[in-house]
């Protein structure tokens, strides 16, 4: 969190850890009705005016800025970032009087305003810590950076509190935004906003919105992510160079990540395959059987539906007799009629000399007799 830059114009000075003064401090507003604005501290506050102006008689006067990096001796928590926090002021009020000091001898010094303080390291409790400021001289001052950082360099010699002094950049003191412009470099810096940036009428140092060409029109919108402006495909799309394209058959949602309806194509295109298989298979095994049938099926089922005029044919053909030559074709046939019987014993036998008035008649119940006639 950058830390405020102005003067305070407070003259109460704490020691950390005592208790805060109750009420508003900024309440009603010391620093006028002006540019400045009040900020409270722990147990004072400090009037701020815009980047290169200082602030005196409750107003904002343009001056000549030198900034520069200031390194503290100490070690300090986190909370020193914090503007309200024991810690803050206490580095507040050491920086400001000991620029103070240091510029005794040199003519139109007005004011140091913090930038920003900001730990050297990362990662532990407690750790030494960066302070950067822009030091403010009157306008028409014609002092060189290097006399006012000779003068900061033999104050830090015998400094208890500081140990360093580096001059720095004005984009340094002036805190462009870095991940949305690109500062540059003057007493007055500007910030450019980077490629698929833009800046609105409230942006001064940063770009919070997204380029012309993030647009509907081009299937793009613009979206706050952490605070910055990213330029995304609009849903159903992907990004693919630099231009946002439909998603693949079977993809949707944001960049296309989303592969349900691809599950369903494949899951329903696997069981469509598979009832196909069955259904061709089922016929093959219906035709081969229909060919495999009895041949004596195949004959009976041909023989019931011949074109034969008599029954006895078609009796024969339904129900095939066991044919027999009576003593011709089937030398071991024997008549049941002895009487009838043509071999060399016949003579022992009398012919007969009666007709058969009665037959053997086959039915249900068995064989009877029944006459001829």
């Amino acid at each position: 969190m950058p830390a405020p830059s102005g003067n305070s114009t407070g003259n109460t000075t704490t020691t950390p850890g005592t208790p805060a003064p109750s009420g508003d401090l900024c309440n009603p507003d010391p620093c006028g009705e002006k540019l400045a604005k009040c900020v409270a501290l722990y147990s004072t506050f400090t009037c701020l005016c815009q980047y290169g102006f200082y602030y005196r008689n409750k107003d904002c006067h343009k001056g000549k800025i030198y900034p520069g990096v200031i390194k503290l001796k100490g070690f300090y928590s986190d909370s020193v970032q914090i503007v309200n926090s024991t810690q803050y002021e206490e580095v507040f009020q050491n920086t400001t009087m000991f620029f103070k000091d240091a510029f005794k001898g040199l003519a139109g010094f007005e004011q140091t305003v913090i930038v920003e303080i900001q730990p050297v390291k990362e990662g532990r409790a407690s750790l030494p810590v960066n302070v950067t400021v822009a030091n403010l001289f009157m306008e028409n001052s014609t002092l060189s950076t290097q006399a006012v950082n000779s003068a900061v360099t033999d104050a830090v010699k015998t400094s208890a509190y500081f140990s360093q002094y580096t001059a720095t950049s004005y984009c340094d003191a002036f805190k462009c935004d870095l991940q949305t412009t690109k500062c540059v470099e003057s007493m007055f810096p500007k910030c450019i906003c980077k490629s698929n940036f833009s800046k609105t009428e409230w942006d001064d140092r940063s770009c919070s919105d997204c380029s012309k060409d993030c647009s509907a029109e081009e299937n793009k919108y613009c979206a706050k992510e952490k605070g910055t402006p990213t330029c995304k495909c609009m849903p159903n799309f992907e990004k693919k160079n630099d231009k946002c394209v439909p998603c693949p058959v079977g993809y949707s949602g944001e960049n296309c990540k989303n592969n349900s309806e691809l599950i369903l194509i494949i899951v329903g295109t696997v069981f469509g395959a598979i009832i196909l298989s069955l259904v061709i298979a089922v016929s093959i095994v219906s035709v081969r059987a229909q060919r495999k049938q009895d041949p004596e099926k195949k004959r009976l089922i041909k023989s019931g539906n011949s074109n034969s005029n008599t029954s006895d044919d078609r009796q024969t053909m339904m129900f095939p007799r066991v044919q027999t030559t009576s003593g011709h074709g089937n030398p071991g046939y024997q008549p049941n009629n002895p009487y009838e019987m043509r071999s060399a014993n016949r003579r022992q036998f009398p012919e007969r000399d009666y007709e058969d008035l009665y037959e053997a008649s086959r039915e249900s119940e068995g064989f009877r007799m029944q006459s001829r006639y």
